[in-house]
């Protein structure tokens, strides 16, 4: 619905068109970008969460970090989302590829597309595949910031007015996950629909601002919100599903926060 606008009217409209058109197959494109996305998503930005919000909240005052806790979780969530843009700036501009041109990309694989673009222009090589991460990164900042605000206070929400649910356990993270996965895709909707554009154009040299301004120029203001409703379903899923493995396998191993913050600091500290 982004990369081929005027196609389809709805998410389920289009899926239906796609499958008849192309076959039921063409519904699994970029599965290989998708899978490495989410999974690279996944072991970066929930992890670098927890850490970035208990070390925030540990070097306030007590009373101020409590006071500020909506404050504390949206910049832990923005620089958690910026170290996970790095690694899914090169992932997304293959997805967007094998999406938008499928009969030359998709043979190529998530590798193949990745050598393809790199060789595209060879005085930025490599490089090429950033083209995208201004607005990747302005996607993902407003989007796991909202994320994970929106999550916490679901979740204290759902614990405060209905006490019976803490013996749902998990079942409280996959509520609060869908609801913060959807609410997320309405904010930043625009930045993503100015990161499957500007991808399209590979030119490399194409901003977020231009971007988005060329969009609205050739097809309104409604151009940035194109594909809302499919993304909103996709992504309540997929962070449900997410919250809800997070979860899981803290509780598998026994993984608390301080175990994370340990794992951080043996790894930063090199750096500093």
């Amino acid at each position: 619905m982004q990369t081929n606008p005027g196609e389809y009217n709805g998410i389920f409209s289009g899926a239906i068109t796609i499958s008849q058109s192309e076959g039921v197959s063409s519904l699994l494109l970029g599965t290989q970008a998708t899978i490495a996305g989410y999974l690279w998503y996944g072991i970066s930005v929930y992890p670098s969460y927890t850490y970035f919000k208990n070390t925030i909240g540990s070097l306030l005052p007590s009373a101020f970090a409590v006071v500020h806790a909506n404050d504390v979780a949206l910049v832990a969530g923005a620089i958690a989302s910026v170290i996970a843009s790095f690694g899914l700036a090169p992932i997304e501009a293959a997805r967007i590829r094998v999406v938008a041109d499928p009969v030359v990309y998709k043979p190529l694989g998530l590798l193949g597309t990745l050598a393809v673009i790199a060789d595209e222009d060879a005085t930025i090589g490599w490089k090429n595949w950033f083209a995208g991460l201004p607005s990747l990164m302005t996607r993902q900042v407003i989007f796991g910031s909202v994320k994970f605000l929106v999550f916490e206070r679901v979740s204290e929400a759902i614990l405060l007015n209905w006490p019976m649910s803490r013996e749902l356990g998990l079942g409280v993270s996959l509520v609060a996950g869908g609801i913060s996965g959807a609410l997320s895709s309405v904010v930043s909707q625009p930045a993503d629909s100015v990161l499957t554009y500007v991808t399209k154009q590979s030119a490399g040299n194409l901003g977020v601002v231009e971007g988005a301004r060329m969009m609205i120029k050739e097809d309104g203001f409604g151009s940035l919100f194109r594909g809302l409703g499919s993304r909103c379903v996709w992504a309540g899923c997929i962070i449900a599903g997410q919250f809800l493995l997070y979860d899981v396998f803290r509780g598998l191993f026994a993984i608390s926060s301080d175990d994370l913050n340990q794992v951080f600091e043996v790894v930063l500290l090199p750096m500093r």
